[in-house]
């Protein structure tokens, strides 16, 4: 599906900002060291009670919002992997139409230069015809013009 409008660029510049977010988050989620604790600590430590004042943490809860981030995450770089190949397809096709178009435009400029050389070579021939058939009219008024005797007019 090629981009269409100004609305679906925007959204593929959203989706890549997300996706370099995401990876940010990702390396940084990597990169995370354990602050060492003094003591038996285990990995799940038991759930404080809520009498005992303390804040309720729910690991299983946080563990499901990292899948679901992953999970949009990675829906979000597919998507922004199909636009770019929509996208190369589309550029790619506009170069192909572009070189097209630029042949039509040189062979027709070809045409333009050609039919102006036969309309000048035209107006060349019209003009020495012109110029011919003025003599020749010239020629045909003196040679069969009967001479004028005193007192005639030339109003025939």
């Amino acid at each position: 599906m090629p981009i269409e409008d100004d609305a679906d660029a925007a959204a593929y510049a959203a989706l890549k900002a997300h996706a370099a977010a995401a990876a940010a988050a990702a390396e940084a989620v990597q990169n995370f060291e354990p602050i060492p604790l003094p003591g038996n600590v285990s990995f799940f430590p038991s759930q404080p009670q809520p009498s005992e004042g303390g804040p309720v943490r729910d690991f299983k809860s946080a563990i499901d919002l990292i899948k679901e981030a992953s999970e949009a995450i990675r829906f979000s770089e597919e998507r922004a992997t199909e636009l770019e190949q929509q996208l190369h397809q589309v550029s790619s096709r506009s170069a192909e139409q572009v070189k097209a178009l630029e042949l039509q435009v040189a062979a027709l400029e070809r045409r333009l230069i050609k039919s102006e050389e036969r309309a000048r070579a035209a107006e060349v021939r019209a003009n020495d015809a012109e110029t011919w058939l003025s003599r020749l009219h010239d020629t045909i008024i003196t040679s069969f013009r009967r001479p004028l005797h005193p007192g005639e007019s030339d109003s025939h």
